[in-house]
């Protein structure tokens, strides 16, 4: 006759807790980095309009106008940036459940 043998409880659940706090371990960087990138995005909108109720004239309107251009720059490549942040924290997320998944 066979022998058949039951893991402990703890042997099977074990993979289960691990994999659930690097999920939350996970969420709480990628929640963290949202909320600054949010608020990055706020600060700036905030600024333009602050600039903006500077405006009086046609001369500070075209200050304005001028600085725009520049701020539009800048956002475009602090959007290139933050997708690319997130692109690699995503990627390191993937690779550690992959690391637990092989020793699971």
């Amino acid at each position: 006759m066979t022998k058949l043998t039951v893991p402990s409880l703890e042997a099977v659940v074990a993979p289960v807790v691990s994999a659930n706090k690097l999920a939350v371990a996970n969420l709480e960087k990628l929640t963290a980095f949202q909320f600054g990138v949010l608020r990055s995005y706020a600060d700036l909108g905030v600024a333009r309009l602050q600039a903006a109720t500077d405006v009086s004239d046609a001369d500070s309107l075209k200050a304005f106008g001028e600085s725009s251009v520049e701020v539009v720059k800048a956002l475009g490549t602090k959007v290139q940036a933050d997708a690319k942040a997130l692109a690699d924290l995503l990627a390191g997320f993937k690779a550690e459940f992959d690391k637990l998944a092989k020793v699971a």
